[in-house]
Parts: C-alpha cells; structure tokens; sequence
C-alpha cells in the first residue's frame, strides 16, 4: 500500500496520486469518444434517391471500415459495427444497389451482385479501386451526400 506523507489523505483508500491518475484516465477517455466522425447524408444516382443498398468507407490506411444502408428516400448514416460514426481521416466510398428485375428480365448476377438481382448503380462505384467517391472526415457530425451519375 502507498504511503501516506503529511499534507496527503487517504480517500476511499485511494491516494491523491490514484486521484490524479484516475482524472487522466478519465479526460483521455472522453477526448477520444469526442474524436468520432458522425457522417450521414443521401445517396442519389442521376438526382434521383437511391432507394435501398450499401454504403461503405474503407481508411486509405489503417483503421475500421464503416457501413451503412441506405434507406428508402436514399438516406444513410455509417456505423462501424453496432457504434455510429468512426475514426477521422480519408476514406475511400463504395456504393453497391441492387433493384429487383422487371418481369421477364433475366436476374443473372454481376459480379459485385448480391447474386439475386445486378446492379442498379454503376459498378465503377461498387469497387474500390474504381470509385471516384472520395472523404475527409473530421471529429464531429457531417453530411456528405454522395452524387451519382449513370454515366
């Protein structure tokens, strides 16, 4: 156990250093919750909402990639597992859509299909290597809607 010297007490048997320590821990901890990138916008291809599919932001380096449907009116917001937002930094975006077939067309899959229906986006856009789509996230909320066009 650490001792006491004079002018120091002992506070629920923890030590002033065990305070300070406990404080730094604290403040470290909360500045990086804050560092997150909350980022969501709309996906549109040709102006119009893309109405169902993925959204993904892979770090041109190090670090988690985050996910995100993309709901009816084309709405999304990234996530990296079950906790939104993610770290700061460049990201290459991917968007992959897929829509059911019209009566009588052939659902034969792409290749970045889900194996059911092709592509209702530009596959340039679904390969990462290929996607023009380009971020920089900094800490806090965002909107980055993300522009399509069929040509």
């Amino acid at each position: 156990m650490p001792e006491i010297k004079p002018g120091m007490k002992r506070v629920n048997g923890i030590g002033c250093v065990g305070h300070v320590a406990l404080a730094a821990v604290g403040a470290i901890v909360a500045a990086g919750c804050s560092s997150r990138a909350e980022v969501g916008g709309v996906v549109t291809l040709d102006g119009k909402p893309v109405p169902s599919g993925v959204v993904t932001f892979s770090p041109k380096g190090y670090g988690p990639t985050g996910y995100a449907a993309i709901g009816p009116d084309g709405g999304y917001v990234v996530q990296v597992g079950s906790r939104s937002g993610l770290p700061p930094g460049e990201y290459v975006v991917t968007v992959a859509a897929n829509v059911a077939p019209a009566e009588g067309v052939s659902s034969t899959p792409g290749p970045y299909s889900d194996g059911i229906t092709p592509l209702a986006t530009p596959q340039r856009y679904a390969d990462r290597e290929q996607s023009p789509l380009r971020a920089t996230l900094t800490s806090g909320s965002q909107s980055l809607a993300l522009e399509l066009t069929s040509e």
